[in-house]
């Protein structure tokens, strides 16, 4: 197994015919090497935040990319399950997908929840705001 980092990932997931050749060089790789390839959670919420940042793509679309990432035969994640809840919490709500992600990792872990000063965030069921 070879871990990805964000920048081949992206590359990958967003490529654009004959964009430029790491697009090409990276879809290679992926696709043709018969690898299985690592995609940690830091990876994934980095990428995700370049999709809806800097490439402007919408919850929807996002929801589909990592959708379409989760349903490739050679590339695993850190946690399906968790990244799918993530997900579906992204979709649904107004925070950060890493908000989500960081809540359902912890989730994972035995929080029983997570503090957070993020108004967006804390409307999720697995935050909560500090007391005064």
């Amino acid at each position: 197994m070879i871990g990805l980092d964000a920048n081949i990932l992206l590359r990958w997931l967003i490529e654009e015919d004959g964009a430029d050749k790491h697009s090409e060089r990276a879809a290679e790789i992926i696709l043709e090497s018969g690898e299985t390839f690592f995609v940690n959670n830091i990876v994934l919420a980095e990428t995700v935040w370049v999709l809806k940042n800097k490439a402007g793509q919408s919850r929807k679309v996002i929801e589909q990319i990592v959708a379409r990432l989760m349903a490739s035969a050679n590339v695993e994640l850190e946690d399906d399950d968790t990244v799918r809840r993530a997900l579906d919490a992204f979709v649904q709500g107004k925070a950060d997908f890493t908000d989500y992600l960081i809540a359902e990792v912890n989730v994972a872990a035995g929080c029983a929840t997570t503090l957070t000063f993020d108004r967006k965030a804390a409307q999720h069921r697995s935050f909560s705001q500090p007391g005064p």
